[in-house]
């Protein structure tokens, strides 16, 4: 074990987890998934790959436990706009769009980190169950804040996650545009675009897409 190695372990666990997390994204965002190996992450982190090797057993696995760090603190993030939001529905969605949109989710870092991520998803089976995993939690959010806007609205039959589905959807080709050109649109416009979206599904003339949810 290298002397590197050992103040490595030394280290704080949770410490040592986010230096190598840092590692493993500044290395994805330079070699992109297929050329950030286990050995150019170990240097990035200035450890050994047997330091490594001990604690994962791929490349895989490492991506994966990145990918579930990161979306933690945008889960963190969110549920802490939501949760400091008055309590009606609409406004805890726009504190949601707004927390989607802030600074610390469009550095270009961590959004040149997800393009990655989702460039595995398909090509790793432990990626792409993180990637399950987090998305199903950020669905949930989502559902379960659009639930609550419909029984304050009376809304029958309808079906909160597959409106969730619809939402995050929108968000997520929001935020893949953004990543892969800033200049698009600037982030108070891609709050007014999600706020359009829900001023549709609140608007009469919506009933019928409402309907249209439920009967899917």
């Amino acid at each position: 074990m290298t002397t590197q190695d050992v103040r490595y372990s030394r280290l704080d666990p949770e410490l040592r987890k986010a230096r190598l997390i840092d590692a493993t994204l500044a290395c994805l965002k330079r070699y992109g998934f297929q050329g950030a190996s286990i050995r150019k992450i170990c240097a990035e982190a200035g450890v050994s790959v047997g330091l490594i090797n001990h604690h994962y057993a791929s490349k895989d696995e490492l991506v994966a436990e990145a990918y579930l760090a990161i979306t933690g603190r945008v889960m963190s993030l969110l549920r802490a706009a939501i949760d400091a939001a008055s309590p009606s529905p609409r406004a805890r969605l726009s504190a949601f769009f707004q927390a989607s949109f802030s600074a610390e989710l469009l550095e270009p870092h961590l959004l040149d980190a997800w393009l990655a991520f989702w460039g595995a998803v398909k090509t790793a089976q432990a990626i792409n169950a993180a990637h399950e995993q987090s998305y199903a939690e950020y669905r949930r959010i989502l559902a379960g804040v659009l639930g609550d806007l419909a029984r304050d609205e009376g809304w029958r039959d309808f079906d909160a996650g597959l409106a969730a589905i619809s939402l995050s959807a929108l968000l997520d080709g929001l935020w893949l545009e953004s990543g892969l050109n800033p200049g698009t649109f600037s982030p108070e416009q891609g709050i007014r675009i999600c706020e359009a979206w829900v001023d549709g599904l609140l608007a009469s003339e919506m009933q019928g897409f409402r309907a249209s949810i439920s009967a899917c």
